[in-house]
């Protein structure tokens, strides 16, 4: 059994993880902001699995708070074999609506965090000659959204940090890895509907329709299809995938 570290694990995609991983055997290590969305998540879960599932708050954007989970952790003698890099998204703005501040407040959720989470979980990882990182990005990342500016930039630095890390780490058994998901019912899918729906003055079901309509799969997908495949991605069967930018879309990336 592995021990797993999932960052906005109460809710969406991240939740979809911990699931996955709970149901693949796996102790989850699960962090959010909300403390009280946690720990409904951290019950849903543990119905799912026979590992442990602990629960940490903690909004990863911030320095203070990753430090004071370093510290929990080193306190309760647990180790990370596993991490799930995954935060919410920045606010839909286009790139000359935003102002620096808001840039600032992109680099501390997307890509700061992931230098703290990198460096809290890496000298174990290579230590023990075993260990998974699995970042949650965007199709953004090769297919830029106008409306998601920081999310499209600092997503696709930090698939480029990633590469560069899975190069330096892989003799050490540690295997860093991307997926790119689009096209899942999440909260903050319902937000970007929500969004376009005000700007173009229609209903969101009007909206869903037209979106579903688009979708290869026609549909959207649950987060725990992503989850699956997070979990392949975390177990000894993977051992030989490092460095990739993995498309979990239903077929919807129009690049090749």
């Amino acid at each position: 059994m592995r021990t797993a570290l999932i960052g906005g694990a109460s809710k969406g995609l991240g939740l979809g993880c911990c699931k996955a991983l709970a149901i693949a055997g796996h102790r989850i290590v699960m962090c959010s902001r909300n403390s009280h969305d946690l720990e409904a998540a951290a019950r849903e879960v543990r119905t799912l699995g026979k590992g442990e599932v602990i629960v940490h708050a903690c909004d990863l954007s911030k320095e203070t708070d990753l430090r004071s989970l370093g510290e929990w952790l080193t306190r309760d003698g647990i180790t990370i074999d596993i991490l799930v890099n995954n935060v919410g998204g920045p606010p839909p703005k286009t790139v000359t609506q935003l102002t620096e501040s808001e840039w600032e407040e992109g680099l501390d959720l997307l890509f700061r965090s992931t230098l703290r989470l990198y460096a809290l979980v890496l000298p174990n990882m290579r230590q023990q000659k075993w260990g998974r990182i699995i970042n949650i990005l965007s199709t953004t990342v090769v297919e830029p959204s106008p409306a998601l500016a920081v999310s499209s930039v600092l997503r696709a630095a930090l698939a480029s940090y990633a590469k560069l890390t899975a190069g330096e780490i892989s003799r050490d058994g540690v295997t860093v890895n991307s997926v790119m998901p689009s096209g899942f019912l999440t909260a903050r899918t319902e937000e970007l509907m929500a969004d376009t729906a005000k700007r173009e003055n229609k209903s969101i079901a009007e909206v869903r329709t037209h979106i579903e309509s688009t979708l290869p799969l026609g549909r959207f997908m649950d987060p725990i299809e992503l989850g699956n495949f997070v979990a392949y991605l975390a177990s000894e069967d993977a051992s030989g995938i490092t460095g990739t930018n993995i498309p979990v879309d239903g077929g919807s990336k129009k690049s090749v």
